[in-house]
């Protein structure tokens, strides 16, 4: 009778079910990058971002010890770089693997550094990804299969961007930040003001000469449309964005933070979707 307990013992053991891994801590800066890792980790890992609050600007971010504890704490952390998120680097464990999007994409000193709006370096980082869950122990097919959809998405992103440059390349447009303007110069439009743009994204004062520039495309209108980031408020920006509207130009908003209830590939796809319904209005 004991041996035959021994033998229920073992065969209940044998049988039971083997407990599944608890899910891949994953803590990134940005939540856009956090939705991309969870489309490619899928239920194998959980995600945290930072700054997933609308209307907050990263480079002016003062962090929080919370913040310091949870990027401590993740078995892989992901950060923008290219100086938008530099601050949260002395908080990642030495021992926790890391991705940093700018290393990835190659990004260089001068380049635009929201690569979130760059569909190219996306497919570089979520590429990255994969291969960082693969090594942690993540399912490879499964992990391959969800990498391999994502990329075709981006595919189809590329070619609807494509598409619109077919029909408006070349055309001037104006921006207050260069938040997306990768995404906007992929389309073939051409941001006249860039240099007004570039001193706002590094919190300068522009020149007399940009904002002349800027001011002259809107009085003549020989600018299409003007790219607004929400997220960027000063009063000389607050007086083009008046100028524009009062002259009727159509304005396109582009954030830096993830809209709520959005996949990236939603949020690209609506701004295409945005570009496009201005210029179509515009060149009535």
């Amino acid at each position: 009778m004991h041996r035959f307990r021994t033998l229920c013992l073992v065969g209940s053991l044998l049988t039971a079910p083997v407990a599944s891994a608890a899910p891949m801590p994953v803590v990134c800066v940005e939540s856009v990058w956090c939705n991309i890792a969870a489309q490619i980790g899928g239920p194998e890992v959980t995600t945290q971002a930072l700054i997933s609050t609308p209307g907050i600007d990263p480079h002016e971010l003062t962090p929080t010890p919370s913040m310091a504890r949870q990027t401590a704490r993740a078995a892989l952390v992901i950060l923008n770089g290219a100086t938008y998120d530099n601050w949260a680097l002395p908080f990642v464990s030495a021992s926790a693997p890391r991705i940093i999007a700018a290393q990835e994409a190659g990004w260089k000193v001068g380049d635009n550094p929201h690569l979130f709006l760059n569909p190219a370096a996306v497919r570089k980082v979520a590429t990255a990804m994969a291969r960082v869950f693969v090594r942690q122990g993540l399912d490879h097919e499964a992990v391959q299969q969800r990498l391999k959809a994502f990329l075709e998405q981006i595919d189809g992103l590329e070619a609807r961007s494509g598409k619109l440059r077919q029909t408006y390349d070349g055309t001037a447009i104006a921006a207050m930040e260069p938040v997306g303007a990768d995404l906007i110069q992929h389309m073939g439009l051409h941001i006249v003001d860039a240099g007004f743009a570039l001193a706002v994204m590094h919190h300068t004062e522009p020149s007399p000469r940009d904002v002349a520039v800027l001011e002259t495309a809107l009085d003549k209108k020989t600018v299409k449309l003007l790219i607004v980031n929400p997220a960027v408020r000063s009063p000389q920006i607050d007086r083009m964005v008046d100028k524009a509207r009062s002259s009727g130009m159509p304005l396109v908003m582009v954030g830096e933070t993830l809209p709520p209830g959005l996949s990236w590939q939603e949020w690209v796809s609506s701004i295409i979707e945005s570009v496009q319904k201005a210029l179509d209005g515009a060149s009535r």
